[in-house]
């Protein structure tokens, strides 16, 4: 019979074995997640989960040609950027139109013709990893702040728009940037709509449905895959989150809801810089993909330093479904927090 040493030794070996395999699990999850995630080039598919039933303003007529020229700018941290301005016949507000995650804005061009016909500027441009621009890995918050800095600089430097009125209108991921980029002396004010306070757990949620979809099918003993479907959520944002630091030597958890504090006590201890501007944030109380809750707490963040805010929520079950819900109130609330 084997000795107790003979048994330790072959227990050891096989607990490090069993750590090896979860260990090699755990970073191909990791690996997987980052892969995707990151992914430049990809839109998302209006049949899944992650489209959120979006539905955009029908096609309106677009400014005439002329009033729309093309702009090639670099991002804060030098990546290649492209971009619309369209240009009304005299000095008026600029809005940059901040689009989604996965989302180019070749989506968002009713949007854009929208306001257009209400008098404003406008400025739409891609994200890295979208559309026209620059084919490199996204973030869905942090590394986009210095795309929409540039967007800024290039939206005010226009001869169209008038001084210290550019007004950015952030969808989803885009409304979370314009949240979480410092505040631009040309920036009088943020329209969110629909943004997350907290990028992780965006991201699980996002995991654990694909998990959900990937292991419905499975049958008999396999179905117990299923049971551990929580703990392989955050492994894979774990793992996911080391692997991203490691690549691109950059945090990927975007938090919006602390950027609020950090602005407001950035602009507390430097007099000389200016307050963060005003936000009007809109939110559907049924979104399935971005709860309400995230919407309650970036409110509650900026009442807590007196940030100004103004929220407006519908009972819409559609993700940034808001204008849908009452066209007439959203363009109504926009105009009056342009003019104010």
């Amino acid at each position: 019979m084997p000795n107790m040493k003979t048994l330790a030794a072959g227990a050891a070996v096989c607990g490090a074995a069993a750590g090896l395999v979860a260990g090699g699990v755990t970073l191909a999850l990791g690996y997987r997640f980052i892969r995707e995630f990151t992914c430049p080039g990809v839109s998302v598919d209006p049949h899944s989960p992650l489209w959120g039933g979006w539905k955009f303003p029908e096609a309106i007529a677009e400014p005439p040609h002329e009033a729309q020229r093309s702009v090639r700018f670099a991002s804060a941290d030098g990546a290649t950027l492209r971009g619309e301005f369209w240009a009304q016949p005299q000095v008026a507000p600029t809005i940059v139109i901040s689009h989604g995650f996965h989302l180019p804005c070749a989506h968002f061009r009713s949007v854009a013709a929208l306001e257009y016909s209400n008098g404003a500027n406008i400025f739409l441009f891609d994200y890295r990893g979208h559309g026209q621009s620059a084919q490199i890995p996204t973030t869905c918050g942090n590394a986009e702040v210095n795309d929409l800095i540039a967007a800024v600089q290039v939206a005010a430097g226009q001869p169209e728009t008038r001084p210290n009125a550019v007004y950015i209108h952030g969808f989803s991921m885009g409304a979370a940037v314009a949240i979480l980029m410092p505040p631009q002396p040309a920036v009088a004010g943020i329209i969110a709509d629909s943004p997350y306070a907290r990028l992780d757990e965006m991201i699980l949620l996002i995991i654990a449905q694909i998990f959900d979809q990937e292991t419905a099918q499975l049958h008999g003993p396999a179905r117990l895959v299923r049971r551990l479907i929580p703990m392989l959520t955050h492994l894979t944002l774990t793992s996911g989150r080391i692997l991203f630091r490691a690549r691109y030597h950059r945090r990927l958890i975007a938090l919006p809801e602390h950027a609020i504090h950090r602005h407001v006590r950035a602009q507390t201890r430097q007099s000389r810089s200016m307050a963060p501007p005003p936000i009007l944030l809109i939110h559907a109380e049924r979104d399935p993909l971005i709860a309400v809750r995230h919407a309650h707490r970036l409110a509650e963040a900026a009442r807590l330093v007196g940030r100004p805010i103004q929220e407006y929520y519908t009972p819409s079950t559609i993700h940034c479904g808001s204008y849908g819900h009452d066209p007439q109130r959203y363009m109504a609330l926009l105009q009056r927090f342009l003019a104010a």
